[in-house]
């Protein structure tokens, strides 16, 4: 018969090409085979279909349960079956429940011309294969075709989000901790998710618990990034478990070579990892049971690392304040009889008394209220100078809220102890790891003796190979040559996806039903070279495409965000390198204080140093002797660095400077590098020369992402290599860590002015709120309260990020030095009860920025007594170089007048 017109089959097989005829008769079938014999059926043992449709196999991908067909010549539809007929003349009947077809190409012309759109940018891009004849990136273009299932055609077609169906319970073999137990749980359960991980967050943790998980609902994996080093950390880890057998090594042709050379033909030793069924239920029970109870613990550890945040930051200011009390000759207060409330009453007492000595009066009733909430039963106490009383409060609350802050988190350590945290972890992890393992048994037994493959055998036969390699790992641009055509990876995780550029970052999407995301857009992208970011942007405009497919602007990483806004995202917030001073930095400037740090901190400890050269024009364009100079013969010899001992690197934004920096190291154990090249690593102590002799916003040398990375390299310690001059290097990246480092080493007391009470009044605005909610004002103007609203508006612009702001910070605690000022300045400055209305302060070194008064109409206009005070105040400002904008409530475009200020001080100041 002939098989492209006839499907018979006879109990269940297709007999077709062996017979000649086949006639029904008398309620038989009675079938001639080709040798001439005639066979007898009963009815229903032979199934005849005829005339089938032809399916044009070129319009579809064509999956049998969910692998793909390739090599196909044609597809004839019989109804209930399939018969495909391979390129090879080979032919094989499926049953049409087995059968997916999937129709191949965009539908919509957008998609179209962003696919012609990557193509073209393939040619630009130009990276050759290792014969180095042609394009390798075009050419993977020009034969690649889009499966509707891959994530890649939903990215083109900027289509929504699919969420998976897994209900399944996920395991932790790896460990876990809160947000990576988010990040993991998103990703098996959404076809595109984002993890965004911050330096020293476990990232590579979270991708290997992400693998387990594949694995264990028998999936397949690739892990890809756009260097070797990314996934060959992943390798590293899995080899660390003994783990390691279930991943390949591929990417380019070397990476395979080795693969196959040095294939091992033995599994491990499995024979201990194999469990019960009802093994396996117990520890799923008592894993789920666990996980309760870690969840909290976990939260308690990072509430703790909070507090010590705090508490640090909280010390360091009360150093300051310390420092202030002395110098403003205050004669110490004690009150007998003042009970011990908490810190947050003491603010309370602090305004009270503050509202009613504007007020020039004490009520009965106040001093019956104080002695009966706060035990204050001598009411000769408020007889006392004002500046006694506010100085006394003030230092009482420093004492009580790090007094509070340490009971706090002794108390969670202790409660952390009690559960003994850390080993009920390592026993989740162990048993999480149990079943991991008990699952790759159960794979390998069902496998058999392990095969030792070729080379062909991805091209050959992909499926057997996948089944005894779960688990790829390639480069970005080299995936679709590490599987067979079509082939759709369960998921595709890429890491460092920040530098992975559009057209690799396409081609890896081409592979996956799902992908993961993972990367950081806060550090360095992918490098863009200026003759190809060029071409990229003129071939972008002739197209009109979203912003978020322009090759210049994005990596893979900002454009997935860009175009998906809702996208399932995960923040790593916990840290784990860096010491809590030099992350803390990175923490504030970077990301908002969203870390949280759980590195460990002594009081003792000066992890951050700023070295300034002398003045003078040391740089000679990417190259600076004179800081190589401070390197080697001042900081490394008087920094007590132990060669031997400690990891040492020093970074550069320029290849000029660390070329001349490794001849001077020589054989010592040092290294010396771009910070381009230190991304993904980290050292004991790293030196940063920043080479140039002048920095300006917006300079290569200031690129946030590059100091993000530069200084999040240093676990221990940090030092910065600057020219003399930075501290008017206003608006920069530098500047700011100049300051950071300066206020946290306690040398901003130096300065004529005092840095800003930040957490002292932060604390006592809020509690100023509470106090006089019922009438919703920041104080008793109206036009203080709505100046607040503008200034907290302004703030939260991007522009000024690195700006704060709080309310009726006394003047006296602004003015370090008083012998600028005559008599009546001296004594109007030095009443603690003249306050300013707003300070808005540098975050990084508390520094004053700007004054803001309110001068409400009827108050002062119509009050001559109160505009001198204004005029004087004014005065005292100027001369110790504080900015000032006073906004009238009668005026107009207040939020604009603040912006322009800002703006114009923070360049010009």
């Amino acid at each position: 018969m002939n098989v492209e017109r006839h499907l018979i089959l006879a109990k269940g097989q297709d007999k077709t090409e062996e017979i000649k005829k086949c006639i029904y008769d008398k309620g038989k079938w009675q079938v001639t085979f080709n040798d001439n014999k005639v066979w007898s059926y009963g009815y229903n043992n032979i199934k005849w279909l005829k005339d089938p449709i032809i399916i044009n196999h070129e319009n579809y991908f064509v999956y049998d349960n969910d692998q793909p067909l390739t090599g196909i010549g044609k597809i004839l539809d019989f109804g209930d079956y399939y018969r495909i007929i391979y390129k090879s003349g080979y032919k094989k009947i499926f049953p049409r429940r087995s059968i997916v077809l999937k129709e191949r190409g965009l539908k919509t012309k957008s998609g179209q011309d962003l696919l012609e759109y990557l193509h073209k940018l393939a040619d630009k891009v130009s990276m050759k294969n290792e014969e180095d004849d042609y394009s390798f990136l075009s050419n993977q273009f020009s034969k690649l075709t889009i499966n509707p299932r891959s994530v890649l055609a939903n990215y083109i077609e900027n289509k929504p989000i699919n969420k998976k169906d897994n209900l399944k319970q996920p395991i932790f073999p790896f460990g876990f901790n809160l947000s990576q137990k988010s990040a993991t749980e998103k990703a098996i359960t959404e076809q595109i998710s984002v993890i965004e991980g911050p330096p020293g967050t476990g990232k590579i943790q979270t991708i290997l618990n992400i693998i387990a998980n594949a694995i264990v609902n028998k999936e397949t994996v690739a892990i890809v990034s756009n260097n070797n080093s990314a996934t060959a950390n992943v390798l590293e880890k899995l080899q660390k478990y003994d783990v390691d057998f279930i991943a390949a090594y591929l990417g380019n042709n070397d990476n395979k070579e080795k693969f196959f050379a040095e294939q091992k033909q033995n599994y491990p030793s499995m024979s201990n990892w194999e469990l019960s069924h009802s093994e396996i239920l117990e520890i799923k029970a008592n894993l789920k049971e666990a996980q309760k109870k870690l969840n909290e613990m976990l939260e308690l550890q990072n509430k703790r690392a909070v507090l010590k945040l705090e508490l640090s930051g909280l010390l360091t200011e009360s150093e300051y304040f310390d420092k202030y009390y002395t110098e403003s000759s205050v004669e110490p207060l004690t009150l007998a009889g003042f009970s011990r409330p908490s810190a947050d009453k003491i603010l309370t007492v602090l305004i009270d008394y503050q509202r009613n000595i504007e007020k020039e009066k004490h009520t009965l009733i106040t001093k019956l209220y104080n002695l009966i909430f706060y035990g204050i039963y001598s009411f000769k106490f408020y007889k006392n100078p004002p500046e006694l009383i506010v100085s006394f409060l003030q230092k009482n609350y420093y004492d009580k809220k790090i007094k509070e802050i340490k009971n706090k988190i002794k108390d969670i350590s202790s409660e952390l102890q009690d559960y003994n945290f850390d080993n009920e972890m390592e026993k989740y992890s162990q048993n999480s790891m149990k079943l991991f393992k008990a699952q790759l048994a159960k794979r390998c037994t069902a496998n058999g003796n392990r095969r030792k493959f070729t080379n062909d055998i991805i091209r050959k036969n992909f499926q057997d190979f996948i089944k005894e390699y779960p688990v790829i790992l390639s480069t970005t641009h080299s995936l679709r040559s590490c599987a067979s055509e079509n082939y759709l990876f369960d998921y595709v995780i890429i890491d460092e996806a920040s530098q992975v550029d559009l057209v690799t970052g396409a081609l890896a999407l081409s592979c996956a039903k799902n992908a993961v995301i993972v990367g950081d857009v806060k550090q360095l992208p992918n490098v863009v070279p200026s003759e190809v970011e060029k071409a990229s942007r003129d071939l972008f405009e002739s197209y009109k495409l979203n912003s978020a497919y322009s090759y210049a602007d994005n990596s893979l990483l900002s454009s997935i965000i860009t175009l998906y806004k809702d996208i399932p995202k995960t923040l790593l917030k916990e840290h784990y390198r860096c010491h809590p001073k030099i992350i803390g930095f990175c923490n504030q400037k970077f990301y908002n204080n969203e870390l949280v740090i759980l590195t460990n901190e002594q009081d003792d400890d000066k992890p951050l140093k700023v070295y300034k050269t002398v003045k003078g024009n040391h740089a000679r364009g990417n190259f600076n002797q004179r800081q190589i100079d401070v390197v080697f013969d001042e900081i490394i010899p008087n920094q007590g660095i132990n060669e031997s001992l400690q990891s040492i690197g020093i970074i550069s934004p320029y290849r000029l400077q660390t070329d001349e920096l490794k001849k001077v190291i020589g054989d010592r154990n040092i290294e010396a590098d771009t910070v381009h090249k230190f991304q993904g690593r980290e050292k004991d102590i790293i030196i940063l020369t920043t080479v140039a002799n002048e920095i300006c916003a917006n300079d290569f040398v200031d690129n946030p992402n590059l100091i993000n990375v530069a200084v999040s390299r240093a676990v221990d310690e940090l030092i910065v290599v600057v020219s003399d001059g930075c501290d008017e290097w206003k608006g920069t990246n530098i500047n700011d860590l100049v300051k950071y480092i300066q206020y946290n080493n306690l040398e901003v007391i130096e300065s004529q002015i005092y840095s800003v009470f930040d957490l002292l009044y932060k604390s006592y605005s809020k509690k100023l709120l509470e106090v006089i909610k019922n009438t919703k004002k920041v104080s008793k103007y109206d036009s203080e309260n709505l100046l607040n609203v503008i200034i907290e508006k302004v703030l939260s612009l991007p522009e000024f990020k690195d700006l704060n702001h709080i309310i009726h910070q006394p003047l006296k605690m602004l003015i370090k030095d008083p012998s600028k000022l005559n008599d009546e300045e001296c004594k109007y400055t030095m009443n603690i009860l003249t306050h300013t209305d707003f300070v808005i302060f540098n975050k990084f070194d508390k520094m004053p920025v700007l004054v803001v008064e309110v001068d409400g109409y009827a108050y002062h206009a119509k009050n001559p007594k109160q505009l001198e005070r204004d005029k004087m105040k004014d005065n005292i400002l100027e001369k110790y170089s504080i900015p000032i904008l006073r906004l009238q409530t009668n005026g107009s475009g207040e939020e604009r007048r603040l912006q322009e200020k800002l703006q114009d001080l923070l360049v010009k100041k």
